[in-house]
C-alpha cells in the first residue's frame, strides 16, 4: 500500500512531483507530471530517507537537480 506525501511544482514552469512512499515495501519514490498532468517519470528510492526524498523533490522543481534517465 502506497500514499501521496506530498506534492512539489515547479518554479520554472516544468510540470510538478509527488513524493510516495510505500508502506509494504518500505521505500520513497517520486513521481514526475509535465504541465498537463502526463506522467512521464518515475524514481525509486529503496535506500534512501524520507527527507532526502523531498529534498530531492524540492531541487528538482528548483531547477538544481536533473533526472538522469530522460
Amino acid at each position: 500500500m502506497s500514499r501521496k506525501l506530498s506534492t512539489h511544482y515547479s518554479e520554472i514552469g516544468k510540470g510538478y512531483c509527488e513524493v510516495h512512499f510505500d508502506y509494504k515495501e518500505e521505500y520513497a519514490y517520486i513521481k514526475y507530471y509535465d504541465n498537463n498532468d502526463k506522467k512521464f517519470y518515475e524514481e525509486e528510492f529503496p535506500h534512501k530517507s524520507l527527507v532526502q526524498v523531498q529534498t530531492k523533490a524540492e531541487d528538482w522543481c528548483a531547477g538544481s537537480e536533473k533526472l538522469i534517465d530522460v
